[in-house]
């Protein structure tokens, strides 16, 4: 998916010329969270499932004449993951993540089993719920073995109970991915992340003060779910909300102490974004294979993400690691807002005007100026421009909120003022404060025709609001007259940019001539060609299904990128030069 090919079409420079010009103008945020050595805890106490679990299952099953996980079952001796002794075997990733987390990068010794004494006092196949269940595994002679666990909530019960309250510990509480993989209801997965959040609730209250809360990755890129589609889309939704509810509750848990005068550091490791980052460009961490697996299999466990059809390798395991070590030590930024798309397409009539689609994700109000460009492109070198742009901004529900033909006729000192005023009269613009929801701005011609350049522009970076998809519908022809969008991305944290050029499933909306084999193009500023796509299941596929952005045609094209600040541009042409009506999207993913 990555390429160092130079993109040289002129149309195009003049185009990043635009957007590097905006980007100029744009007032951006920039984090402020410092960077540096990740607090020095008194210990770490671990509280979870298989993904932390190093040895308390396997005590139970040895009570039963069982060593699971272990040797006989291709694992690490209690853990769900490779070792030096697995077939294949590696040496060089030791441990599960909080076990290289502590070792490799806070210079400390690994966690051991809370049945050893030890601070893990995770299970394997624990929920996130109170009590114990039964665990069921297939005996070397044929025959189920079944021990009790202790699932999340009375591994906490424990920890209060039998253990002194250290303060200055770190807590770490991760599950929900057994509760998910029972159920993908919404009803299990609302108590699930509300457990969790209660968790972090009973431990405060003993005196708890730090905690390390992660989420769950998309559950339907594990390779149990391999060529099962709807599985595959029950299981990454419920991942996304779950993902969504834990936040909300974490937040409302840390404001309800708040109001107590009780701080809490809860620090949130985001391991659904970084599976999407993974999916997305795997050799960029040195994998080779995402989605098979790599116990019994063929060459270095390294090369896998995943060891059996749920659980990572150690190389898995030591992405984790990584990450929760950012989270710590504050190297992990917020991700970056995209603050501008701009896309030039051919203006005509009917279907063929461009219309473009933003949605405002927040809580606050988002000032953005929309700009409908057109005679100025002719001194850029654009053939063909179009001569008299008119802009209607319209709500969710089509209802007209604002309309401009010429800039300066409304709003002149307000559009002077966002430092990015049309530069010719007869071009369009608007100001407008939108509330969070969806919006289309339609750009015409005023009965011309030609090449035309529509805008949106976030003039308050700042504000506890983003523009999270930015898309533009508009005409395809071939040569030069292809579609041409830019996207900036402000200073910060690189976000995750799920980009789509999309053509047949537009017949089922009524258009009368969709492109019917789109391909997309992903450019840098410097014209450096960063990836590309022609159909999206024969790329990205397990990246896209995971952000529930899947085209609904196979056609159709996608690509997921974690896009550094800076101005990008994106082409979108057909294939064997087909023309028709297109629609580019830019989602940011919050």
């Amino acid at each position: 998916m990555t390429s160092t090919r130079s993109f040289s079409v002129p149309i195009v420079s003049a185009f990043c010329l635009i957007a590097a010009l905006a980007f100029v103008h744009v007032p951006l945020a920039v984090a402020q969270t410092p960077a540096g050595a990740a607090p020095a805890f008194s210990q770490i106490i671990i509280f979870g499932d298989s993904l932390s679990d190093v040895g308390n299952l396997r005590r139970q099953m040895e009570a039963r004449g069982l060593r699971y996980p272990g040797g006989e079952y291709n694992y690490s001796d209690g853990r769900f993951t490779n070792s030096s002794d697995t077939n294949p075997g590696s040496a060089r990733y030791v441990g599960v993540w909080h076990e290289q987390l502590s070792r490799t990068f806070l210079g400390r010794s690994a966690e051991t089993a809370s049945v050893h004494g030890g601070n893990v006092f995770a299970f394997g196949g624990a929920t996130t719920e109170d009590g114990t269940q039964g665990y069921t595994v297939a005996g070397v002679f044929g025959f189920n073995v079944t021990v009790t666990i202790d699932n999340m909530g009375k591994q906490v019960d424990d920890y209060i109970t039998r253990r002194p309250m250290d303060p200055n510990a770190l807590f770490i509480i991760w599950g929900g991915g057994n509760d998910l993989f029972d159920s993908h209801s919404e009803s299990n997965v609302n108590a699930a992340s509300a457990r969790v959040a209660m968790l972090v609730s009973r431990l405060a209250d003993a005196g708890a003060r730090h905690f390390l809360v992660p989420n769950v990755p998309p559950l339907g890129g594990v390779p149990r779910y391999n060529g099962d589609r709807p599985a595959q889309d029950a299981k990454n939704r419920a991942s996304l909300d779950y993902r969504a509810k834990l936040e909300a509750n974490l937040d409302a848990t840390e404001s309800a102490y708040a109001t107590q005068g009780i701080q809490l550091n809860l620090y949130r490791l985001d391991i659904w974004t970084g599976f999407v980052r993974f999916a997305a460009d795997p050799a960029r961490y040195g994998i080779r294979y995402l989605s098979n697996t790599g116990r019994g299999g063929e060459g270095s466990p390294d090369d896998y993400l995943f060891w059996d059809d749920i659980h990572p390798t150690t190389a898995g395991h030591y992405q984790i690691a990584r990450a929760a070590r950012d989270v710590l030590s504050g190297q992990a930024m917020a991700p970056a807002r995209a603050v501008n798309l701009s896309t030039r397409v051919t203006v005509s009539s009917g279907e063929n005007v461009a219309i473009a689609g933003l949605i405002v994700r927040g809580s606050e109000p988002k000032r953005v100026i929309l700009r409908g460009i057109g005679p100025s492109l002719t001194a850029r070198g654009v053939p063909g421009a179009l001569q008299d742009p008119r802009l209607e901004l319209f709500d969710e529900g089509q209802n007209a909120l604002a309309a401009n033909d010429s800039w300066r006729d409304a709003q002149a000192v307000e559009i002077i003022a966002t430092g990015v005023p049309p530069q010719d009269d007869r071009e369009a613009a608007i100001v407008y404060t939108l509330q969070p929801g969806s919006y289309t701005v339609v750009m015409s011609g005023n009965n011309t025709s030609g090449v035309g350049l529509v805008e949106v522009y976030d003039l308050e970076a700042g504000a506890d609001s983003a523009l999270a998809n930015l898309s533009t519908r508009g005409r395809v022809g071939i040569g030069d007259d292809v579609m041409i969008g830019g996207v900036i991305v402000e200073s910060g944290g690189d976000p995750v940019l799920v980009v789509r050029a999309l053509g047949p499933s537009l017949a089922s909306a009524g258009i009368a001539d969709p492109l019917l084999d789109p391909m997309l193009e992903f450019y840098d500023s410097n014209g450096m060609q960063i990836g590309m796509n022609d159909d999206w299941a024969l790329g990205q596929a397990v990246a896209a299904r995971a952000t529930l952005l899947a085209p609904t045609d196979d056609r159709e094209a996608a690509l997921t990128l974690s896009a550094a600040p800076g101005a990008y541009t994106v082409v979108v042409r057909g294939k064997n030069n087909t023309t028709g009506v297109a629609l580019v999207e830019v989602f940011r993913l919050p």
